[in-house]
């Protein structure tokens, strides 16, 4: 019987780590092509042997008495490196030749039943005891009676309770002791480990670099107090919440020293404030809106209360707009921000021409982790002109929206959804020409089949409860066809015609899409598609369908699509040509 203590199951355990396989995978590769083959053994032994066996490693034009003697010591690496998983009884055959250009090795191993484990006794004292979340850990990777005995695992086992133990804020904690004791006879191991956890910390004084913003503000990006438990969990959200302001070029937070007088540790963030003005500007070209251009302008640190300016400018062909919002946090920015929002517009299309002005505020806030909810009260004048009707209509619009996505990429898209709903509506009681209640809803889906296929679905749907779709203005009413409606079509083409049959818009709108696109090289797919739906009033609905192909490339700056897509209602008009660019979703 071997009774191994913890510094004789370091030693052992040292061989059996993973680490000098990694280490040694590149020398791996030069040792086959030398010609030391093992046989007998699997797959994770060989190459546990082969990291901890100098001879593996040894070139061909070594001098021939250090091969001799790196092959006569094999055996006690051999050994070694098995016993590190728990095989101590291996038998060894092996012999050595040589010819003109290299020396040839070749090992029989057999390594025997391993050692299992018996009685596994972890004893935790100390405030630890009682925790719950740090108790899970400690179970998750806890070896248990029956398991093959693996020095690496134990050692891993180990590293992982102080890491637990850290991440939870026992700073003092450590080893009481820890054995392994090896029965060779009867191919069993004990473990025996205690272990002790010391105080758990608290949270000290938080500061942050002054300067930049108020300390109240920067507290507000943190559920850190001082006199709370530690925490890693919040040391880590502090800095995403941080990093993810748009205030600061660099996040770093200390945690040290700790204070072992009074059990606490400080939290000190350093702050390197983000280039305070940025400016932009950009082109492009999609079927919709034809050329295009955009400029914007934005500050994201008006003053040390965390005010941001933004303002963009999109010209094209078919829609132009001047849009600027001031935002500010409120108590908690993380999660809640207000905006002053005004805006112009104009749009034309073969259906329609409107000139609108916007003022609104809006309360923006996150519900839980995935949904973004926006309150809003818009004031907008539009002037519009839609078939014969040429006239203006005021607008008080209340509304809410809410949105989620995941999945979000630059490049392509494996899997992912985006979905949005926006309730809104207006009072002819109140400042507005007309009364109505509105709901917009759009959905996308992506999900890949395999490794190089996808398939897309996308949907609309709009609902407008109204009295006379005449009172709407042009810029609620609704309109399919286009790029990111019903392709095959021109865009905001179709809809409820007048009796001249000119196309007015509707009350209500739906509208779906199903795609598969197939990457054949690289960066670039292929892509088939259907889409159909209808903008329409009361029941009276005439679905209009699209069919197509396409060409995708996931280009440095987002993926560019080229759709050609034609129209089933109307076979006698030629195929439209679609291009755009942005992300899937």
């Amino acid at each position: 019987m071997n009774s191994h203590t913890n510094r004789a199951a370091r030693s052992t355990i040292f061989a059996g780590l993973l680490l000098p396989v990694i280490a040694c995978l590149p020398f791996i590769h030069s040792a086959a092509r030398a010609d030391v083959v093992f046989t007998g053994l699997d797959e994770r032994q060989e190459l546990n042997v082969r990291a901890f066996l100098s001879l593996a490693t040894t070139r061909c034009d070594s001098a021939r008495w250090r091969v001799d003697r790196l092959f006569r010591d094999a055996d006690k690496g051999i050994r070694n490196a098995l016993q590190a998983l728990g095989y101590y009884e291996a038998v060894i055959s092996k012999s050595l030749r040589w010819d003109e250009e290299c020396w040839h090795a070749e090992f029989d191993i057999q390594a025997g039943e391993p050692v299992r484990l018996g009685k596994v006794d972890i004893v935790v004292d100390g405030p630890a005891a009682s925790d719950d979340l740090f108790l899970q850990r400690v179970s998750a990777e806890r070896p248990a009676a029956g398991d093959t005995l693996d020095h690496g695992r134990y050692t891993a086992f180990k590293a992982s309770i102080m890491r637990a133990a850290m991440h939870a804020g026992y700073f003092d904690a450590d080893f009481e002791h820890s054995t392994v004791t090896v029965n060779r006879d009867k191919r069993s191991a004990d473990v025996d480990m205690q272990f002790h956890s010391g105080p758990k910390y608290r949270f000290g004084s938080v500061s942050f670099t002054a300067g930049i913003l108020r300390e109240e503000l920067l507290l507000g990006y943190t559920d850190i107090r001082p006199g709370n438990p530690y925490s890693a969990r919040l040391i880590s959200e502090l800095y995403e919440a941080l990093n993810g302001s748009s205030y600061f070029e660099t996040v770093s937070i200390s945690t040290e020293p700790a204070n072992p007088a009074d059990n606490t540790v400080p939290v000190t963030v350093s702050l390197t404030p983000a280039k305070r003005r940025v400016y932009s500007i950009g082109g492009g070209y999609t079927t919709d809106s034809g050329l295009n251009g955009r400029l914007g302008y934005s500050n994201r640190r008006m003053n040390i209360r965390g005010h941001q300016f933004d303002s963009r400018l999109f010209l094209s062909e078919v829609r132009s707009e001047l849009n600027a919002a001031y935002r500010w946090p409120r108590n908690d920015p993380r999660r809640e921000w207000y905006s002053v929002t005004a805006g112009i517009q104009h749009q034309e299309t073969s259906t329609s021409e409107n000139d609108t002005y916007k003022i609104g505020v809006q309360r923006t806030r996150n519900l839980g982790k995935d949904w973004l909810e926006t309150r809003y009260i818009d004031y907008a004048l539009e002037d519009f002109t839609v078939a014969d009707q040429d006239t203006d209509s005021q607008l008080l619009m209340f509304g809410s929206s809410w949105e989620t996505t995941k999945g979000r990429e630059l490049g392509r898209s494996a899997k992912g959804y985006r979905f949005s709903f926006d309730l809104r509506g207006a009072s002819d009681k109140l400042v507005s020409d007309t009364s109505f209640v509105q709901l917009r809803s759009t959905a996308k889906w992506i999900r890949s089949m395999g490794a190089n296929t996808r398939v897309i679905a996308r949907a609309h749907l709009g609902l407008t409860a109204i009295d006379d779709v005449s009172t709407l203005p042009a810029s609620v009413r609704f309109f399919a066809g286009g790029d990111q409606s019903i392709r095959g079509y021109e865009f905001e083409s179709l809809g409820p015609v007048n009796d001249d049959g000119d196309v007015i818009g509707g009350t209500h709108l739906v509208d779906a899409s199903l795609e598969f696109d197939h990457r054949v090289w690289d960066k670039w797919a292929i892509a088939a598609f259907v889409d159909s739906g209808s903008a329409f009033n009361d029941s009276d609905i005439e679905f209009s369908t699209g069919v197509g192909v396409g060409l995708r490339w996931y280009s440095p700056i987002g993926p560019i699509r080229i759709d050609f897509a034609h129209p089933l209602d109307d076979p006698d008009k030629s195929v439209r040509v679609h291009i755009g660019f942005g992300p899937d979703l």
